[in-house]
């Protein structure tokens, strides 16, 4: 049965759920490392594989952080050994990826987890005011619905036991121009010109708040498995 956790930060989730200290994880397409450097913080020792070139680049260049590491690379080729990742995150990573790709990206996940490693998969729904802002000029509601098929085809199976969890994140913006600049300035998408249309800004003026301010919730979906090896 579905966990509903009410309104939280990611990272919150994710300290609440994850035991990482002195554990070798993996963040699958980890942006811009804010994750790869929580967890050490927690205790892990981390790779941040990120396939954007730019994006590599730049957190190949950034400070160095005891315990974390960066490599470019694709969730289909993870350069690590066999077995031998206690943890694989993918955080808001799953949907971007090349769904044919899928049934590769799953066929690493085994190879690469150890006997008693998990996964945590943490996807945005397509439903909340955060989606229905964004689908006006960027709809995800397909790759998300894919993405979570992939789960259940390839995942499910892989192992003996999975906790699915909800919870909503809450954004909040000061004006229209702030929740603009936020997608303009994305290494992955350009959306100037996109994001600034009449329909767009009458959607977020619609969330506005009792403190002036606007207020946008996206539902998360947790899948987090463990115990690995089913047949």
């Amino acid at each position: 049965m579905a966990e509903d956790w009410g309104t939280q930060t990611d990272l919150e989730v994710i300290d609440s759920l994850l035991d990482v200290d002195g554990k070798f994880i993996v963040d699958v397409g980890c942006g811009d490392g804010e994750l790869c450097r929580h967890l050490a913080g927690q205790g892990a020792r981390v790779l941040g594989i990120e396939p954007h070139p730019v994006q590599a680049e730049k957190n190949a260049k950034s400070a160095v952080v005891a315990n974390v590491g960066f490599k470019q690379a694709g969730a289909a080729a993870i350069p690590v050994e066999p077995g031998s990742v206690d943890g694989i995150v993918l955080k808001n990573s799953l949907h971007h990826m090349y769904a044919p790709d899928y049934e590769k990206i799953f066929g690493e996940v085994a190879r690469i987890i150890s006997d008693d490693g998990f996964l945590c998969v943490i996807e945005p729904v397509a439903s909340g005011t955060f989606q229905h802002v964004m689908e006006l000029f960027h709809d995800e509601t397909q790759v998300r619905l894919a993405a979570y098929n992939a789960l259940v085809r390839y995942a499910d199976p892989m192992f003996e036991s999975m906790r699915e969890i909800y919870f909503d994140v809450d954004t909040t913006y000061s004006s229209f121009d702030a929740y603009a600049r936020r997608f303009e300035n994305k290494v992955f998408n350009n959306y100037i010109g996109e994001v600034r249309q009449p329909d767009v800004e009458q959607r977020f003026n619609a969330c506005q708040n009792s403190y002036g301010s606007f207020t946008l919730t996206q539902p998360m979906r947790v899948n987090y498995y463990t115990s690995p090896g089913r047949t």
